[in-house]
């Protein structure tokens, strides 16, 4: 598919052109109010010889040109026979509107397949249905259908939405500029994940915002947020999908699956993604990426405030968003003094007072203070900027910005206000001119400074996912825990010496090969939850007690589970006590294995302690898995207890990681619970195997 045709067309066809109000009225409209090269587009309708002043062709058929790109705004019967139209014309790109498609049911998925096979029968590349349009502000065309007003957008954030409304909010949003905004609606064939790709490569995009409901190229996605991470481009995403209404909504409103949250996530994680939890975040973090000329060279911050009200909230503010603030040096804290009133205190956050607040040039002096200052990387000034009453406290701060905007030391400067409020235009101009974001208000800017941080000590590291290379079997297999187990071993992970035995003397003989102290367990695919039926004996001693328990687990496992598929026990070595770790593989259909590490026993059931991550894992992304878990201080020595292995448990998660990518078609699900954490490394205790089987 040809994008360029798409979205940099060099001539364009407007079918459904109208003064009237709708698609084709306000498309027409707001094409010839925004885009000022306008010698290559034709206005098409059957009814009208000219539209809003310029000419108007009955048809496709009667324009004498190549067409790159065809809009069409009429209804949904019509589409295909127009698409058959453009391609006459040479064209390789088309905007459809019409609703009435995947979001609609049976019947309207089944159009949107015979739209899908037109497209690729024809070579376009198709977007929506079910779309709002687009604007290249790069090349200075605006294909959007609904109103906005006017006022200068062009930029460096290029976003895209399945939602066209949303993408209307980030139009009318004051202070954010765009290379591109896209309404994908129903991304029929070119889908999110491809206008993605699109901008990552694109170089006048900076930074890119995308607002999801489904993922339909996992590939593409991850091919595109792998490059990203690459060349070091910001990619924020909000995706919908957490709960399970917002999956209803988001297949009720594009046709398209929610998909996994959990392995979507974990792939935003593998390569650095930002993810936004709000709207308000998706477009706070995106805009302050877009005005940064250069990144902190680390992560302290000096908040500097006008009152000490709002440095005791930016004090609770940045240690809610964990943010670090820098120490100053003396020789700092000494020359800040000398400008600040006797009562004055210098502390992080500093409360300026008037005596820096208004003056430019003792503001200006504080600022090559801590451009000096090796303890700071960034400078944050607090205060809301309000244009209905005028406070000249802001003119004095803006000037001083001003002035050192240019200083060869210059560390970067972020501007946060606290109320939200229309911002002065003057000022915010000014600002953007200086390289100086100016963040949401609040708890947003603060967060958008953590997402900045995190971004900054993210370190990519040459993983690709391994995502399925084809649909996974409908049928599975259980696996025995012995099976399970022999599994792996196979496959290059450790696993404690074990053995089935069919009688109470092959037990016995197993026990003396393997070594006391022993456990036994009953060995069925039929029985997963040994325990409760009486299936597990430990710390067995010597070959009488082997027998008896043999004896015993056979009896009990035939009395609670008649129809079960018993097939002996297995004998193993009974393991030192340690600490409970649960290891598990998640198989996504989009997005392959996903490994889960997390705190045995309440931990996992109560507290949801675990960390995912997708497959193949790094021996460093094992270990930030681990570090990141709440329970992680009882593997660290906690109050004076001894360090256990955790470098012993990283190498295992990688193991097990290596397993589930090379094995991604045949592993389904897999528990490895507990391993046991000691001070001298890992041992498997247990495990469980549900494998997909080739169809017959």
């Amino acid at each position: 598919m040809r994008l360029d045709k798409l979205l940099k067309p060099k001539s364009i066809a407007i079918i459904g052109a109208s003064e009237k109000a709708g698609f084709g009225g306000d498309t027409t409209r707001n094409f010839f109010r925004f885009t000022k090269k306008s010698e290559k587009v034709y206005l098409v309708h059957p009814k009208y010889d000219t539209v809003l002043g310029h000419k108007c062709w009955h048809s496709l058929d009667e324009i004498d040109d190549t067409i790159d790109l065809t809009v069409i705004c009429t209804n949904q019967k019509t589409v295909i026979p127009l698409l058959e139209q453009a391609s006459r014309k040479g064209c390789h790109a088309a905007v459809v509107f019409a609703s009435g498609y995947g979001e609609t049911g049976a019947e309207g998925k089944a159009l949107q397949k015979e739209l899908i096979d037109k497209c690729a029968e024809l070579d376009i590349a198709l977007m929506g249905p079910n779309c709002a349009g687009f604007a290249n502000y790069v090349d200075d065309i605006f294909l959007f259908a609904f109103e906005t007003e006017e006022r200068e957008r062009k930029g460096n954030i290029g976003m895209i939405s399945q939602s066209g409304q949303i993408v209307l909010a980030g139009l009318d949003l004051p202070g954010i500029k765009f290379s591109y905004v896209i309404s994908s609606g129903n991304s029929a064939n070119v889908t999110v994940e491809d206008y993605i790709e699109f901008l990552v490569n694109d170089p006048d995009t900076k930074v890119v915002a995308a607002y999801y409901e489904g993922v339909k190229k996992p590939d593409v996605l991850e091919r595109a947020l792998r490059k990203a991470a690459q060349i070091r481009k910001p990619v924020i995403i909000l995706k919908t999908g957490r709960s399970a209404k917002s999956k209803e909504l988001a297949s009720s409103h594009t046709g398209s699956l929610a998909g996994s949250d959990g392995a979507f996530r974990a792939l935003l994680k593998k390569y650095g993604v930002i993810e936004a939890e709000d709207l308000e975040e998706l477009f706070a973090h995106a805009k302050m990426f877009s005005a940064l000329s250069e990144y902190p060279k680390g992560e302290r911050f000096v908040f500097m405030n006008v009152s000490g009200g709002e440095a005791g909230v930016t004090a609770d503010l940045a240690d809610m968003s964990g943010i670090t603030l820098a120490d100053l040096s003396d020789e700092t804290k000494e020359e800040l003094k000398k400008m600040l009133p006797s009562y004055a205190t210098v502390n992080n956050p500093l409360d300026m007072t008037a005596s820096l607040g208004y003056d430019s040039d003792k503001l200006a002096a504080a600022f090559r203070y801590l451009f000096k200052d090796p303890g700071v990387d960034s400078i944050c000034l607090g205060y809301t900027i309000t244009p209905e009453i005028w406070d000249t406290t802001v003119d004095y701060m803006v000037e001083a910005i001003q002035m050192v905007s240019n200083d060869a030391d210059r560390k970067p400067i972020f501007w946060l206000p606290f109320i939200e409020h229309t911002r002065h235009p003057k000022s915010a101009q000014i600002l953007e001119e200086c390289r100086v974001p100016l963040l949401f208000t609040g708890k947003y800017g603060l967060k958008s400074l953590k997402k900045l941080m995190d971004f900054l000590k993210f370190e990519y590291e040459d993983t690709p996912a391994s995502l399925p290379e084809k649909p996974f079997g409908k049928k599975t297999r259980v696996y025995t825990e012995y099976e399970s187990k022999m599994f792996l071993a196979e496959r290059g992970v450790p696993v404690v010496p074990q053995e089935i035995a069919l009688t109470a003397e092959e037990a016995a003989e197993a026990a003396e090969r393997i070594g006391y102290p022993i456990v036994l367990k009953i060995n069925s695919k039929d029985i997963m939850h040994k325990s409760n039926v009486g299936g597990v004996k430990l710390n067995l001693m010597n070959a009488d007690e082997v027998k008896e328990a043999f004896e015993s687990i056979i009896s009990s496992g035939r009395k609670h589970c008649p129809d079960a598929d018993i097939q002996g026990v297995l004998v193993a070595h009974m393991l030192k006590s340690g600490v409970e770790v649960i290891v598990g593989v998640k198989n996504d259909p989009q997005f392959g294995p996903m490994i889960m590490a997390g705190l045995g026993g309440v931990f996992v059931e109560i507290f949801k302690d675990v960390q995912t991550a997708l497959a193949p894992i790094t021996k460093k992304q094992a270990m930030d898995m681990i570090r990141a878990l709440k329970g992680f201080p009882l593997l660290d020595g906690y109050r004076g207890a001894e360090k256990l292995n955790v470098d012993a448990l990283s190498d295992f998660l990688v193991a097990v990681s290596d397993v589930a990518a090379q094995e991604k078609h045949v592993i389904k699900e897999m528990d490895i619970n507990p391993v046991l954490v000691t001070k001298e490394g890992v041992e498997m205790a247990d495990a469980l195997l549900i494998s997909y089987e080739e169809e017959e």
